[in-house]
């Protein structure tokens, strides 16, 4: 289709009687019989199809001829891309609503927003106005602790990089810009290209843009140190001395050890959702710390997480005998217990601070006189391996600790409670066996 336009230059200069000259006013040419561009505007004119059918639009405000030239036949490229009239009809829309001396969108722009089934003349919006919709979804349906890491990683760390830049216009090289922005590890790096990338897949599957510009980038490896795990002279060595020295906690570092629980579900454990006669914990409502506020969440970190936790008779019974502890510590703080129905809380009731909880349990190692390792060490990784060297079955095992990989459930829909138990036993067993279950 043949795209035809006429191109005009006018201005605004009155004569005596206040009539407006347009392109009559002398002051428009020079003496060589060239157009004074200082003086007026340019414009064009043509035929334009639309919805409402083909229209003459009129566009001016353009510093040179050359500018309202360029302008309608960058108009023209832009109907051109047209396959069909519905879809040149939009284009004409977007050239009719557009204002004076206004820019408009690049061929590259339209073509991929018609793509995309979007309206061409639509602004596209920017890095940061998408990711601000991404994480309201997010908060809505994330842990708090979980959506706190996808809020740092965006104000940090890719906003100030790529923010203002127009979503659709994001490629390959803006993602390795915030990537090479990011100072520390290779692991701070690849945790928040996982949250760009999981920002621009619901991208893609919002229309919003066809491809993700995290596809193909490449990282470089994590190479994490290995986690440190005690022996099991070791871990019966700690539970020794904390049981023998008194310390408040004591008993809850032993369930961790032995249970490999993470320090929220440590400290959020409830007397309602503990069954000490068939020697179970539940992971109900976890207590997590974020930034200096205690944080309640409802349920565990995931599907896997959301589990019970079995207890050795011997771990059980002393769950028993601590309750007993407990309520004479409530009837001694009267009107000062909070009544949060924590299993392992302060002498007032208060939950126990997560922060505080893993600082106290390197101090408490290095008393006992074993390696003061870090508590997600000490409680995850060391339980997991004492199940493993105890001869705990990997997929009882992975259960226990709530890990979530796809393999484990897949596989797992029921596990018998006497396998259960059974591991729990075997494990403390193992650990225990010096001196006996304490």
């Amino acid at each position: 289709m043949k795209f035809s336009y006429s191109i005009s230059v006018r201005c605004g200069c009155t004569d005596e009687d206040g009539r407006q000259l347009r392109q009559k006013c002398p002051d428009l040419w020079r003496k060589d019989g060239s157009w004074n561009s200082r003086h007026g505007s340019a414009g064009f004119a043509a035929r334009i199809p639309t919805s409402g059918g083909t229209r003459l639009v009129r566009r001016g405000g353009y510093p040179s001829k050359a500018a309202a030239k360029a302008a309608a036949e960058h108009a023209g490229e832009l109907l051109g891309l047209a396959g069909d009239d519905a879809t040149r009809a939009k284009i004409g829309d977007m050239i009719a609503r557009a204002k004076h001396g206004a820019t408009l969108p690049d061929a590259g722009t339209v073509k991929l927003r018609l793509g995309l089934n979007q309206d061409p003349g639509q602004p596209g919006i920017t890095v940061a106005a998408w990711l601000d919709t991404w994480l309201a979804g997010k908060r809505r349906s994330k842990r708090a602790s979980t959506y706190r890491g996808y809020e740092s990683h965006v104000r940090v760390h890719i906003l100030p990089v790529i923010g203002e830049l127009p979503l659709e216009r994001l490629n390959a090289g803006h993602v390795e810009q915030v990537l090479a922005a990011v100072p520390g590890s290779a692991a701070t790096r690849h945790r928040v290209y996982a949250t760009l990338s999981s920002a621009m897949n619901a991208a893609v599957k919002q229309r919003l843009i066809r491809f993700s510009p995290c596809a193909g980038i490449e990282l470089e490896p994590e190479n994490p140190e290995e986690a440190r795990r005690w022996t099991p002279e070791q871990a019966r060595q700690f539970i020794t001395y904390a049981a023998e020295a008194g310390d408040p906690l004591g008993l809850a570092y032993r369930v961790m050890v032995l249970r490999g629980c993470r320090r929220a579900e440590l400290c959020g454990f409830r007397w309602s959702f503990a069954d000490l006669d068939r020697g179970v914990l539940t992971v109900a409502r976890p207590i997590l710390q974020l930034g200096g506020t205690l944080h309640e969440e409802a349920g565990a970190k995931s599907r896997a997480g959301d589990r019970l936790v079995f207890l050795d008779a011997g771990t059980a019974e002393l769950l028993r005998a601590h309750k007993e502890t407990q309520d004479l510590e409530r009837q001694f703080a009267g009107e000062a217990w909070q009544d949060n129905d924590l299993i392992f809380c302060q002498a007032d009731g208060r939950p126990w601070n997560p922060d505080y909880v893993s600082k106290h349990f390197k101090k408490l190692a290095a008393q006992a006189g074993v390696p003061a390792i870090k508590l997600h060490e000490g409680g995850r990784h060391s339980a997991n391996s004492l199940m493993r060297d105890a001869g705990v079955d990997q997929e009882v095992r992975m259960r226990e600790v709530g890990h979530a990989g796809k393999d484990v459930n897949d596989r797992y829909t029921h596990v018998l409670e006497e396998a259960h138990r059974a591991a729990a036993e075997q494990t403390a067993a193992y650990v225990l066996s010096e001196d006996g279950a304490l």
